[in-house]
Formats: C-alpha cells, sequence, structure tokens
C-alpha cells in the first residue's frame, strides 16, 4: 500500500491547510479538506473515461486513482496554483516529474442564460 499525505490549501486566500491521503494502491482518497467527498466520489465513478472540465480544459481520465498524472488533474480542480511554485514542491515524490495528462480546449458550459455551469 503507497500512502501519499497532501496538503492542500483550503481557499485561494487563506493560508490554512487540510489534508488529502491518496493511496495509489488501492485507488482510494481520505483526509479531512473540503474537496474530499468530491475526489471519493469522482474515484467511485465506475464510468470512464470521467469527464473534467475545469476553466474551459476537457481531460478524459481512465484510472486517477491509481494513476499519478491523473490524480494530479484531481488536486489542480480543487486547487489550481499546486501546478507552480512554491505548492508543487511540496507535493510527495510520486509526483516528482509527473505532469497532467494532456487535456483538450472545451467549450464551457452554461446555463440558458449564458452564466457559466
Amino acid at each position: 500500500m503507497t500512502i501519499h499525505r497532501i496538503m492542500l490549501p483550503v481557499g485561494l486566500r487563506d493560508d490554512a491547510t487540510r489534508s488529502v491521503v491518496w493511496d495509489d494502491e488501492a485507488g482510494t482518497v481520505e483526509g479531512d479538506h473540503r474537496a474530499v467527498p468530491w475526489m471519493q466520489r469522482v474515484l467511485a465513478d465506475p464510468e470512464r473515461p470521467i469527464e473534467i472540465r475545469p476553466g474551459g480544459i476537457l481531460w478524459d481520465l481512465h484510472d486517477p486513482g491509481h494513476r499519478p498524472d491523473e490524480f494530479l488533474v484531481l488536486l489542480y480542480v480543487v486547487h489550481q496554483p499546486i501546478l507552480e511554485e512554491p505548492l508543487r514542491s511540496t507535493l510527495p515524490p510520486v509526483f516528482d516529474g509527473v505532469s497532467t495528462p494532456p487535456g483538450e480546449k472545451a467549450e464551457l458550459l452554461a446555463d440558458e442564460h449564458g452564466n457559466p455551469l
């Protein structure tokens, strides 16, 4: 079992951090960060690929519970600055040299009034 403890800021302007504990062998996530329940739902979703669309980028994820590059997408969705320094260097060694998989430009989803969903 390989467990990776990741500390993520709670918000963009908040210095408080909370844990995301990823078991890449079991393909599970736990912790006290507010995004953990969402991440658990994503990992439990039996439909593949899973479409993730943050900020106009579309990623088709096939195994984010076990693949560091795809789990990194989930971390990016939760806190986009995680891919940049100084936060990037706080990630566990499993992410060393790992990039998110290539995404595609996606149309932003909007409601009938043009408001982003």
